[in-house]
């Protein structure tokens, strides 16, 4: 995308805001200009010789001031691509051109967002008469949402380097930042390479359990045994495994509690950060599947709400819908939530519900909500165990302090437990994960349940 920011001089002032100033330089050959006057008080004649040399500075001033260059003999464009994605490092160019006979100096100076950078661009260049000059640069965004680049700022000496032109170009140009796709890349890399075993997915599970046969492939170590086909075996030498073809079309809604719950941190990021990544790399592997799949998300109130649907242009739907997300300090309000569900689709589906539960006592209310729909969808509950917390209950006790946290987090992990006890006991499927194990534990799961037809 490419941002016009200063055309002809018919639009500069909507665009560019000038200022005239002197340079080091004048000031340096005004302080020698005065120097005779310091002699004057024994040589009269001295404080003449003064007199021509500020004379001489006053011309060659106004020489510089008739020859500089003015900003409305440049074009400026700054180009980027309007979408970016978290973590990847994108280019940013300046193009400069000089539609003049003369060449000249310029230092330009552009201001990326700080979420995409956090030093200010600046360089000085040689625009040569007739000619465009391209200034490169490379941004990694490190957050989601939109964010704006700020105006450019340059300044044009004149000839003689007594007086420079310095301007402000307008030029605010906004930019989305996207969640990561490394790993829906990372998982279609493994998948052609049959090696889905080496991020965690079982690779049997893909290929479904459904009735009708799909084709032959190299057996995995993960393979079950009654996929092996031994006459396909015994004719190629090595074991090859049989692929069924799986079902198909069934309904997939995500849920993503953005209260309070989902606000804290997991090491340097907060809980949604991870469960919008989850959700995203699930509604992926869900379209390749051909299921339909949609979107609630709710705090307090409902904030988004896309129907399920097939294809790949819904995953991108929810990408927009999901790339500005942020949690909320709100109570989230899951029966408000459900209702709205309730009222909008009525098809039975397999509801995959991200949230936070610590123990059976302060989640009750949550985990009631999520009973209560078991009669009408297939849940998953899916929640992030914090790693802090996980290396606390594994660390070796060296003091006394190091025993009372150790225990508090063994606590914490059993609280957690009996929740996930008492989910699955009423029906509720529970993925309870590490946030860095979450994409590969979720995936697994929703490939078992179209696997063993739970739906």
């Amino acid at each position: 995308m490419r941002n016009r920011l200063f055309n002809n001089a018919s639009n500069s002032k909507e665009s560019i805001h000038l200022i005239t100033t002197l340079t080091a330089r004048w000031f340096v050959y005004l302080l020698i200009a005065a120097i005779p006057l310091i002699f004057s008080i024994h040589f009269r004649r001295a404080e003449y010789l003064s007199y021509i040399l500020d004379i001489i500075l006053l011309l060659l001033t106004l020489i510089d001031a008739f020859a500089i260059i003015r900003p409305s003999q440049i074009n400026i464009v700054r180009e980027v691509e309007p979408t970016l994605s978290i973590g990847l490092t994108a280019e940013v160019k300046l193009h400069i051109r000089n539609p003049g006979n003369r060449g000249y100096h310029l230092l330009i100076r552009d201001y990326p967002p700080k979420e995409l950078s956090q030093d200010i661009i600046q360089e000085v260049v040689y625009l040569p008469p007739n000619q465009m000059v391209t200034v490169v640069y490379e941004v990694t965004p490190n957050q989601r949402g939109c964010f704006e680049f700020g105006d450019i700022w340059g300044k044009i000496p004149g000839p003689l380097r007594f007086l420079q032109i310095q301007f402000r170009l307008t030029a605010r140009q906004k930019v989305k930042v996207y969640p990561s796709l490394a790993d829906t890349a990372k998982f279609n890399l493994m998948a052609r390479r049959g090696r889905l075993h080496d991020i965690g997915i079982r690779a049997s599970h893909m290929a479904g359990a459904g009735r009708e046969f799909e084709s032959l492939r190299d057996y995995l170590p993960d393979d079950e045994y009654r996929r092996i086909d031994w006459k396909a075996t015994a004719k190629r030498g090595k074991l090859i495994s049989r692929q069924y073809e799986a079902d198909r079309s069934q309904n997939v809604i995500l849920v993503i509690d953005a209260g309070r719950t989902m606000y804290a941190n997991i090491d340097g990021h907060p809980k949604i950060e991870h469960a919008i990544k989850a959700a995203l790399m699930l509604a992926y592997v869900a379209s390749l599947s051909d299921d339909r799949v949609g979107l609630l998300v709710f705090a307090d109130t409902v904030q988004t709400w896309i129907p399920p649907n097939k294809g790949r242009g819904q995953v991108y739907r929810m990408m927009e819908a999901l790339y500005d997300l942020e949690a909320k300090r709100a109570e989230a309000d899951y029966r408000g939530a459900f209702a709205y569900i309730s009222s909008r689709w009525r098809r039975r589906s397999l509801m995959v519900c991200f949230t936070d539960l610590w123990d059976p006592d302060s989640s009750r209310q949550t985990m009631e909500e999520l009973i209560s729909l078991r009669t009408r969808h297939l849940i998953v509950s899916v929640t992030l165990m914090d790693t802090r917390i996980l290396r606390l209950s594994r660390q070796p006790i060296h003091a006394s302090r190091d025993s009372y946290e150790k225990a508090v987090a063994m606590q914490a992990l059993d609280d957690r437990k009996l929740v996930a006890m008492e989910l699955q006991h009423k029906g509720v499927l529970v993925v309870d994960s590490p946030a860095d194990q979450l994409n590969a534990a979720l995936v697994n799961r929703y490939l078992e349940i179209k696997e063993r037809m739970l739906l």
